[in-house]
């Protein structure tokens, strides 16, 4: 059976055949997707000495929803964190520096990494109630640190938080990263030449077929890729190539800006900043992460079952209220890039790791949520045991958490309608078939 993910554009299908003609037919493992999860089972499988071909629609790698991501390496602040995928999440955060070094070593690109912690705040009584008594035990429940702040501690770490500010708690084991540097790393790492990987770049998969000898993977111009194995890593697309799951898979919108504080040339906070906020009625969940170079990603809307990319007034305006209420000077500093970013969700916002055929061939690296930046090394390292079938007790453990066939809820019904775009500025799409600007790496570490 063959599933489609609809027609190529002129550009993408010229360029793919031009790319795709000096590419082999036949591998060990065939990925489709290449954003941080599917360049991160590519890095890990090379390494193993696995041929690996990567199928991408996209101009360059990286421009789904890596390409909208925050940056956050999560422990505790994503609920989804403090459940049953803390031990993931665990596992993936102590790999973290040294598959940085591992990418550093490869492609020559530094990542730029802020060890600060995240700051969770409480901008009035009501809600340093509900940090303490709900999720207070939960961060306890889980195995990484918190410590509580004080109104005066939290301002002593970031002095630019609100005078609202009445508690909170520091969450140390955090990390924040521009998740743009990292695809720019692990793209320059892939497309090295130095591993067996043969990238097929704004080359659309059409169909995915197994049987008990290999997989099969068609592609828009006609041609066939066979591999051993196949791995589907194709965000909030997955679903296509995966029809037992189709109901459970769905993009989550995000809407996101950048600012820069006049004259910061470097962190310009210590932390990642985050806050829920309920205020005239409404809820606003302000959070802002600093970047190496003097940028603060401020967002982000939440909008399940939403598939477009449209830069809405009424989501920058709603980013923007909240960030005023947590932090009022940062709501005046300049807006940059604006974009929307699609998460590839789950019905029960864990990923989705494991195999999902009768014959063994097909592997599901999807379903991360907003948790694929942090979860990109531990999704490697657990697709590469499933493909080598090296998975030991620990291993078998933490895909047990993942397992493709346990039970879902529901997913959830489609978000309202999108407000009328932002204007004059036009939409900024992270969705693989509308490129932005290539990344300039830094050029040296913190």
């Amino acid at each position: 059976m063959t599933f489609m993910n609809g027609p190529p554009s002129p550009t993408v299908e010229a360029r793919g055949r031009r790319i795709g003609a000096r590419v082999p037919e036949s591998c060990d493992v065939v990925i489709i997707g290449g954003g941080v999860i599917g360049c991160a089972i590519a890095h890990r499988l090379a390494a193993r000495g696995t041929s690996v071909v990567l199928v991408d629609a996209g101009q360059r790698l990286g421009l789904g929803a890596s390409d909208g991501a925050m940056g956050g390496i999560l422990t505790q602040t994503e609920p989804s964190c403090l459940g049953p995928l803390s031990s993931v999440i665990k596992r993936s955060r102590d790999a973290y520096p040294g598959w940085l070094e591992e990418i550093r070593a490869d492609s020559g690109v530094e990542v730029p990494v802020l060890d600060g912690g995240d700051i969770q705040v409480a901008l009035d009584e009501a809600e340093m109630e509900r940090l303490e008594s709900k999720v207070l035990p939960q961060w306890k429940n889980s195995p990484f640190a918190v410590e509580r702040l004080t109104a005066a501690d939290a301002r002593s770490l970031e002095p630019l938080l609100s005078e609202r500010v009445v508690g909170g708690f520091l969450l140390p084991e955090e990390l924040a990263l521009d998740p743009r540097v990292l695809m720019a790393a692990l793209a320059t790492a892939v497309l090295s030449g130095r591993t067996p990987i043969r990238v097929l770049s704004a080359v659309r998969a059409t169909g995915l077929r197994t049987g008990p000898s290999g997989v099969e993977v068609d592609l828009h111009d006609g041609r066939r890729v066979s591999a051993e194995q196949a791995v589907v890593a194709a965000g909030h697309l997955s679903g296509v190539f995966l029809p037992s799951h189709r109901d459970h898979l769905f993009p989550i919108k995000g809407v996101a800006f950048d600012v820069r504080p006049p004259g910061a040339g470097t962190y310009p906070l210590r932390h990642h900043i985050f806050a829920e906020i309920k205020e005239d009625g409404r809820e606003y969940f302000p959070y802002l992460v600093p970047r190496h170079d003097g940028r603060v990603a401020v967002g982000v809307t939440y909008e399940e079952n939403v598939g477009d990319v449209t830069v809405t007034a009424a989501a920058i305006e709603e980013i923007r209220r909240g960030v005023a209420a947590l932090m009022p000077r940062a709501a005046t500093w300049p807006i940059g890039r604006r974009w929307a970013g699609l998460r590839p969700g789950s019905a029960d916002h864990m990923p989705v790791i494991g195999h999902v055929d009768d014959h063994g061939r097909v592997v599901a690296a999807t379903g991360h949520s907003g948790l694929g930046v942090t979860l990109a090394p531990v999704t490697a390292e657990l697709v590469a045991a499933l493909v080598g079938g090296t998975a030991g007790a620990r291993e078998s453990e933490l895909l047990a958490v993942c397992r493709p066939d346990r039970p879902f809820p529901p997913a959830p019904a489609p978000s309202a309608p999108a407000a009328p775009p932002v204007s004059p500025t036009p939409p900024v799409s992270s969705t693989p078939v509308s490129p932005t600007p290539p990344v300039s790496p830094p050029p040296t570490a913190r």
